[in-house]
């Protein structure tokens, strides 16, 4: 779920510019070029789809033409771009899409960006906030900034519950802990309400103080 940060309790507007690709050198003669992929979804290189293309204080909107993998390697051609001239003019520039046409999250699924910011719940009580999110092969990760306790009594659940936690450690307050993003703690993500509630092991919330 690799992606762009988001402020604290924000998500990207619908037409900011998000970037799922960058450009790493020529290939061929033609115009092709060899990409770095920072947002794995092969939707976002279909033929016909138009990108934003911006090197420094140059930009413009290109179509991709074809993408293809060659020997673990992603080459890309946009049209327009039908030379080595052409290509190597646009190295190290990167590929994005307005936010409200990237191709929707898979159910089950979130994007990175859209999960950072959220505020974090754990059994109705709140932890803090997202900050980043970490992807291994094996698991998702949350960074979760903790709430400190002014937080906790504006932001806790129904009635202020869990406002008064007098025997938290008073230098956790604004440490991260890492929280997996797994279904089996999982209880619900509300984007809207810019919201992740979960029901945590005992202990876990210990672990990084």
């Amino acid at each position: 779920m690799p992606g762009p940060n988001a402020a604290p309790n924000t998500r990207p507007n619908e037409s900011a510019e998000i970037r799922f690709a960058g450009i790493t050198r020529t290939q061929g003669l033609r115009g092709q070029v060899r990409v770095r992929i920072d947002f794995d979804d092969p939707r976002l290189f279909e033929p016909g789809r138009e990108v934003q293309l911006t090197l420094g204080t140059q930009s413009r909107r290109v179509r991709i033409e074809d993408c293809r993998q060659q020997h673990g390697r992603w080459v890309l051609k946009m049209e327009g771009i039908d030379s080595i001239d052409d290509a190597e003019a646009w190295i190290g520039a990167v590929l994005s899409v307005p936010r409200d046409e990237l191709p929707e999250a898979e159910e089950g699924s979130y994007f990175s960006f859209d999960l950072e910011g959220c505020a974090v719940f754990a059994d109705g009580r709140l932890v803090g906030t997202v900050e980043r999110v970490l992807d291994y092969s094996a698991t998702t990760l949350l960074e979760v900034r903790r709430a400190d306790r002014s937080d906790r009594g504006d932001r806790d659940g129904l009635g202020g519950a869990g406002a008064g936690t007098d025997d938290e450690d008073p230098g956790t307050a604004g440490n991260p802990i890492l929280i997996p993003f797994v279904k089996a703690y999982l209880d619900g993500v509300d984007l809207d309400e810019r919201r992740i509630d979960f029901s945590l092991p005992e202990g876990m919330l210990e672990l990084n103080r």
